[in-house]
């Protein structure tokens, strides 16, 4: 595993040692964003037990955890975002751990893409909650890789587009030219593309996804989040090296003003640690200057959800 140095006494520390010979101490942001994190509780939420190889992540994920995490390198705000169940429900507890910790700034929440008559009630329930921030479905999960692009879901994000509610698209590569299609029929809606959409890093790369998140990228309301990478790389073997070339074309293709890092906790725990998914990203980005740094960990999730810091 990459970054042997983060382990044992003396990580943290490491850690905060690297980011100040990249920026020097005062010229970080005070405000320092995690732009994707999960919490959950398999009994609150009756989830059923993971598969044997993501046996770790068979617990629950609270708070709690994750401030002593983010406390070490810095971090002072979050996004937390939706998984399973995708229900109303999981949305007032998501909301009720977001509200019991303060660094949590934001929460992506879920509503039912294939009712668009109720989507528009569902939004404005949602808006009573301060932290409501954006929606997101768990597209990549989809049977139909076409289901973005149904006639019920492009109406669905019509409103959400009309509400100037955010959309976290969460995909893999196959899905890109449906993105590119609804960009077509819904111009004005604000997309964040989820975890780089999942190239396979383990394989060396997925086909067409080069061509397809650059296509994307020359949509100006769309983002990139610089997240989920470490769990589409060797989960026993991935090195920064492994990762860099992605961090690097998405980059290239929207620049320093759309992307954002985000940790994927506790996911990443399948490969890393949440300091190794933080230092694996520094090392990928190398030493640039002290704006592109804050504009990756802070300003542009603050700009792209509307984040109260």
């Amino acid at each position: 595993m990459a970054l042997a140095a983060m382990r044992g006494e003396g990580g943290s520390r490491s850690i905060g040692v690297a980011v100040d010979n990249l920026l020097g101490k005062d010229q970080r942001r005070k405000v320092v964003v995690d732009s994707h994190q999960h919490f959950w509780d398999p009994v609150a939420l009756k989830l059923p037990p993971p598969p044997p190889d993501a046996a770790i992540l068979g617990r629950a994920f609270l708070p709690t955890e994750l401030r002593q995490e983010i406390v070490k390198l810095g971090i002072t705000s979050t996004v937390l975002v939706q998984g399973y169940p995708q229900t109303d429900e999981v949305n007032q507890w998501l909301f009720k751990q977001a509200n019991a910790a303060d660094y949590v700034r934001g929460v992506v929440a879920w509503v039912d893409l294939q009712s668009p008559a109720k989507v528009g009630t569902a939004l404005e329930r949602l808006r009573r909650e301060p932290k409501f921030v954006g929606i997101r479905h768990i597209v990549q999960d989809e049977k139909d890789v076409d289901w973005i692009v149904r006639e019920v879901v492009l109406e669905s994000f019509k409103e959400l587009a009309h509400q100037r509610v955010p959309f976290d698209m969460v995909i893999k590569p196959n899905h890109l030219r449906n993105v590119l299609t609804i960009l077509d029929k819904v111009p004005k809606l604000s997309i964040v593309v989820d975890h780089i959409a999942k190239p396979n890093i383990a394989g060396g790369g997925s086909p067409g996804w080069r061509d397809g998140i650059a296509e994307i990228a020359q949509h100006p309301s769309v983002y990139c989040k610089l997240s989920g990478l470490v769990t589409e790389a060797d989960w026993r073997q991935w090195k920064s090296s492994d990762l860099k070339p992605y961090v690097k074309h998405v980059i290239d293709v929207f620049g320093w003003d759309r992307v954002m890092f985000g940790s994927d906790w506790p996911v990443c725990l399948l490969a890393a640690t949440y300091q190794q998914v933080w230092m694996a990203l520094q090392e990928c980005l190398g030493e640039i200057s002290s704006e592109h740094w804050n504009n990756v960990y802070g300003n542009n999730a603050v700009r792209f959800y509307g984040l109260r810091v």
